[in-house]
């Protein structure tokens, strides 16, 4: 898994390697902190969606949601919940991030509020999710403090937002 982000403010979260077949559109959901850094990962609701989401995260072997169970912070995990056809894509987080102590680790994890950008996705021949696009340009501040936790090198046009 490896995310890249252009000059645009577009974030690639490169999934898995794989055949390209499909690109769809899908609402996602992002959670950021206070500072405006984009924590946890992805979700995604299959309601409104015109392809199975559930065959979209099958590669990645999706367990049911459980509360309070750890994760590995360093690896990326699936989960899907057929009840509410819902997926949420645990992304690994960064040295940043993990380099903090454990007080501020917590501080910077604390959810602040969502964006809901409609995304484009890229899936193989099966269904299978390859990749996620989302526009953040119009969404987020600074492509620095939105990615600052996945360690993900901003392109140096992206350092500065246009102003309209």
């Amino acid at each position: 898994m490896k995310i890249y982000a252009d000059q645009f403010g577009n974030v690639l979260v490169q999934l898995r390697e794989g055949t390209f077949a499909i690109q769809k559109r899908a609402q996602v959901i992002l959670d950021l902190n206070t500072q405006g850094n984009w924590i946890g990962g992805i979700e995604i609701l299959g309601g409104m969606l015109d392809f199975s989401l559930q065959q979209a995260v099958r590669p990645f072997n999706p367990k049911m949601p459980a509360m309070g169970e750890k994760r590995d912070p360093h690896k990326l995990k699936v989960t899907y919940d057929t009840e509410a056809n819902a997926a949420y894509l645990y992304l690994p987080s960064g040295r940043r991030f993990q380099g903090l102590p454990e007080n501020e680790r917590r501080r910077a994890g604390e959810y602040s509020h969502s964006i809901n950008p409609t995304a484009t996705v890229a899936l193989d021949a099966n269904g299978g999710l390859l990749s996620i696009l989302v526009p953040t340009a119009d969404a987020v501040g600074r492509l620095e403090d939105f990615l600052y936790f996945f360690d993900v090198p901003i392109p140096l046009l992206a350092r500065t937002k246009p102003s309209h």
